[in-house]
């Protein structure tokens, strides 16, 4: 060692770690983050924490979940101890970020970045078959959807990317070639709206 110091060596853990821990946050677009936090550290933090990255001020809507042991669904209790939550209950320490309360009408949401989040989850319950519908509002939402994430039909010379876009539940894709003539159906419908 320089100027002759001699430090002894210890087994302790680090103070930093000892009492943090880090855990992952799956968002509704299905990126992945991570938030390192105190074990004191309660759910309300760790869902501020995901709101400051999403810029989300209205996180009133939105709680975080987790899969039991028994792979059910369980919110977080926002006032409670994060990790002795997951430790307790969890089967692994993710997390899903979501809609916890929906509103009656979209216009008493805010900020754009609500919006989008209600969208995500929206579009998410419905291909995963929690929310149902008929086969024209399928169409209508789906046609809907493609004008959200792509823009203007106009922009396209082809619809054919649509084929590699996930629109329906996967209950309605069985069959080849009905999903190739709702696919054509979604097309025209984006064709409506400008």
């Amino acid at each position: 060692m320089p100027f002759g110091l001699k430090l002894r060596r210890t087994r302790r853990y680090n103070v930093l770690s000892k009492n943090c821990f880090v855990t992952r946050i799956r968002l509704l677009d299905s990126n992945v983050i991570e938030c390192t936090l105190s074990v004191e550290s309660t759910g309300q933090e760790c869902l501020e924490a995901v709101a400051q990255r999403l810029e989300l001020r209205e996180t009133h809507y939105f709680g975080l979940w987790f899969l039991s042991k028994s792979q059910q669904a369980r919110w977080v209790e926002l006032e409670k101890p994060l990790k002795k939550q997951l430790d307790k209950f969890a089967n692994e320490p993710l997390l899903f970020f979501g809609v916890m309360f929906y509103v009656p009408s979209v216009s008493r949401l805010q900020q754009e970045v609500t919006r989008y989040q209600y969208y995500l989850q929206v579009k998410k319950d419905i291909l995963d078959g929690r929310l149902r519908s008929s086969l024209e509002q399928g169409i209508r939402l789906a046609g809907l959807a493609v004008q959200a994430d792509f823009g203007d039909y106009h922009q396209f010379e082809s619809h054919d990317f649509l084929r590699e876009y996930v629109l329906f539940p996967m209950d309605w894709t069985q069959d080849e070639a009905v999903l190739e003539e709702l696919t054509q159906k979604v097309a025209q419908e984006h064709r409506t709206h400008r």
